[in-house]
């Protein structure tokens, strides 16, 4: 256990007190600033002076009047040595005290001693004092720099701290950060400043300490991080208040546990500090935030929800992702005789109110004749708190309070995307729903899903060609049914063979080894070269068919889609001609069903029933010979289930953009880029191609209730809307339009 906190106001003196000199005395602060100290019989009221006999006043100037306890004055005056010999008038305020002094630098001047600077002060006065050396004239005089001046600091702090409380170092956060615990002296309030003094260094701790509450005894323990102060040797911080401080020496013992070990070993956890210790490991170094992560995953709490019965509430908390664009917070609450008051996420003791920032709308828990109507809601907090289960408070009318725990949210991104897609129904997705909730979070979670995205993995399988006209991109996801048709229509090809290569982007590295295998195979059965990459992670459309476009060699890279079929070989002759007409930006064939209907002939765009713009194809449905579906032309847009385009053009834009979820409109995005650079998007119906649609999402957990989709063209509709608006005016009026 520690010792008890105890404020040190009496300074102890580290051998005898030097005597106080009738007149004034100056001393050497560091090698180029002196220190003038006067010791007035009386009170100074206001403000002392000390200026030059002649020429140009003191600059910087430093002045400070303490009191004693004796009731006399202690002036002090800290300024820069000056080149040659000086005479300098010192002048008392109104007691009409006024003295000469002469400062001649090419005499040794003695050292400044911190007991000689502190003896006889009140408690406030060496407050002051030591507050002021740190925090101004070590910044005023840049004299942290100094070896001498660190010294003076360190000693003038440990002359103040006597027998020191002990500060120890209590969990390993990293390497070089530990949780330190503390104890404030009995009734004081919480500290304004800490500092962090060693014989060779001092610094002000800029993190904020977590004060708990009192204890019996009155004393409150204080807790923050430290990062480096293993290496330090004798090391004290100082802690400041309004007319108080008190030292405490810090311990840091050798071997310290980790955070989970630390937390496990608490005979009564408080929620309140454990978030505080999870946000300071949080905001560190990458062992750091492992260490959060290990102590969330080793030590959860346990999940607390309110069941109240027929009459009385209910409530729980189920969603709580912690995103860079806020909190994610969802769940239900079931108040029949309307006793809530509202709901608060906690952030230590800081209650955030969810109210105002809800979105609510019908649910039902339970199944069956157990099944009770419930009112869900979800809503996103300003700032992140950085914990699988934040705590949530349920306010009653009565001013009853209780707690609400969620069970831990996913670790991984793609399970918290998965998670934050099914957050609310798809059919109670409202545009303020999406852009005051669900889109920033699904935004911040794509990012940070990209960002930690590793590098993919390159099998090359066969001797690749050599200098292909032609690279196809194909992305895999899960779905591997209509690989040996599409590879062998590719090798049944001749001009294919020869002018293209063929690339595979596995999405679901899962797979990786039985794809590989597969693809082995077929390689063997054909003779047709394959390139494999595989994702490090599944990553969504547009960030696998950018992988495969970055592996590309032609000059023209063609977007396939795993479940297009080519109908006979030769289709991708009329593409690559067409793209070398003038101003052609990408092109996309004719797609037919598996029974022989359309499913393409370009796309265009149309204004769903609340007013979102949503993605169509032309003539979908109709027979494959329909006159209007054989005639080339331009269109707003052509799928990305066939796709293609110059790679020049392809860089330009930038590919696929990757912050669409899942996959969904980076295919009329593309087109639209290209759009903005004044080049033209064509649709060629002499390349026909079967199209089995959507066989991958079928399969993909987050497109199962259309949240995904819902997102998608919400976000497409922002960045798009208006050029959407004027490429559908403009085709109404030529007669193009669907």
């Amino acid at each position: 256990m520690l010792e008890p906190a105890r404020e040190v106001f009496t300074p102890v003196v580290i051998g005898p007190a030097p005597a106080v000199a009738d007149g004034p005395q100056v001393f050497a602060l560091s090698g180029g600033v002196l220190l003038l100290m006067w010791d007035a019989s009386s009170r100074v009221w206001s403000s002392a002076r000390l200026e030059p006999a002649s020429g140009p006043a003191l600059a910087p100037l430093g002045a400070l009047r303490l009191q004693r306890e004796d009731g006399g004055t202690r002036l002090l005056f800290a300024f820069r040595k000056p080149a040659e010999a000086q005479s300098l008038s010192l002048f008392a305020g109104v007691v009409g005290q006024s003295v000469d002094v002469t400062v001649d630098p090419a005499e040794d001047m003695p050292v400044a001693q911190a007991e000689q600077l502190l003896n006889g002060l009140t408690p406030a006065a060496r407050v002051s004092l030591v507050t002021t050396v740190m925090e101004t004239w070590a910044s005023i005089f840049r004299l942290r720099s100094s070896r001498s001046f660190n010294r003076f600091v360190y000693n003038i702090t440990r002359v103040c701290a006597g027998k020191a409380a002990v500060v120890r170092a209590v969990a390993r956060l990293d390497g070089k950060t530990a949780l330190v615990e503390g104890g404030l002296p009995p009734g004081s309030a919480a500290p304004t400043a800490l500092h962090l003094i060693s014989p060779e260094r001092f610094s002000r701790i800029t993190s904020a300490p977590r004060i708990g509450s009192a204890d019996a005894r009155g004393q409150r323990r204080f807790y923050l991080a430290l990062e480096g102060a293993d290496d330090m040797g004798e090391t004290l911080i100082l802690l400041t208040g309004p007319k108080w401080m008190a030292v405490r020496r810090l311990e840091w013992p050798a071997g310290l546990g980790s955070l989970a070990r630390w937390w496990r070993a608490q005979g009564k956890p408080d929620p309140v500090l454990r978030e505080y210790a999870l946000g300071l490991a949080a905001k560190g170094s990458p062992a750091a935030r492992a260490a959060a992560l290990e102590l969330q995953l080793q030590a959860p709490l346990q999940p607390r929800a309110l069941s109240g019965g027929s009459h009385l509430p209910s409530a729980e908390l189920d969603l709580a992702l912690s995103t860079s664009a806020g909190l994610l917070a969802g769940g239900w609450v079931r108040d029949p005789l309307s006793m809530i008051e509202g709901i608060d996420l906690m952030d230590g003791e800081t209650a955030i109110p969810l109210h105002g920032i809800r979105h609510d709308f019908p649910g039902v828990v339970g199944q069956g004749e157990e099944a009770v109507p419930v009112k869900g809601f979800v809503a996103l907090t300003e700032g992140s708190l950085p914990l699988l289960q934040p705590r949530f408070a349920l306010n009653l009318k009565s001013g009853e309070r209780q707690i609400l725990i969620p069970p831990p949210q996913p670790v991984d991104l793609s399970e918290k995307r998965s998670r934050a897609l099914k957050a609310v129904p798809p059919q109670f997705l409202t545009p303020e729903v999406l852009s005051g909730c669900l889109a920033p979070a699904l935004a911040a979670i794509q990012k940070d899903l990209l960002a930690e995205l590793d590098a993919p993995r390159v099998i090359t399988i066969g001797e690749r060609v050599k200098e292909p006209d032609v690279s196809i991109v194909v992305p895999l996801y899960r779905v591997l049914d209509f690989l040996r048709f599409q590879i062998g229509a590719f090798a049944a090809d001749r001009a294919l063979r020869a002018h293209a290569e063929v690339i595979y982007v596995l999405d679901s590295p899962e797979q990786a080894d039985g794809v590989e295998h597969l693809l082995r195979g077929l390689h063997l059965l054909y003779d047709l070269p394959l390139v494999l990459v595989v994702m490090a992670r599944n990553a969504g459309f547009a960030a696998a068919s950018n992988a495969g476009a970055r592996e590309a060699r032609g000059e023209v890279v063609a977007q396939v889609n795993s479940d297009v079929i080519p109908i006979a070989p030769g289709w991708l002759a009329p593409l690559c001609a067409a793209l070398e007409e003038d101003g052609v930006g990408a092109v996309g064939p004719k797609l037919l069903f598996g029974d022989g209907s359309l499913q393409h002939a370009g796309m265009y765009f149309m204004k769903g029933m609340r007013g979102q713009w949503l993605n169509h194809h032309f003539h979908k449905g109709m027979p494959r010979d329909y006159p209007a579906a054989g005639v080339a032309r331009s269109v707003p847009a052509v799928t990305g289930a066939c796709l293609l385009m110059r790679r020049s053009v392809y860089e330009d834009v930038g590919g696929f953009t990757e912050d669409y979820v899942i996959g969904d409109y980076e295919d009329s995005d593309l087109c639209l880029k290209v759009r903005a650079k004044d080049l033209d998007v064509r649709y060629v119906p002499q390349a026909e191609l079967y199209h089995l649609e959507r066989r991958s999402m079928k399969v993909s957990p987050d497109h199962g209730r259309g949240t995904a989709s819902a997102y998608n063209a919400w976000l497409h509709g922002q960045r798009w809307g208006d050029t959407m608006g004027a490429l559908m005016a403009a085709a109404s009026q030529t007669g193009s339009a669907a």
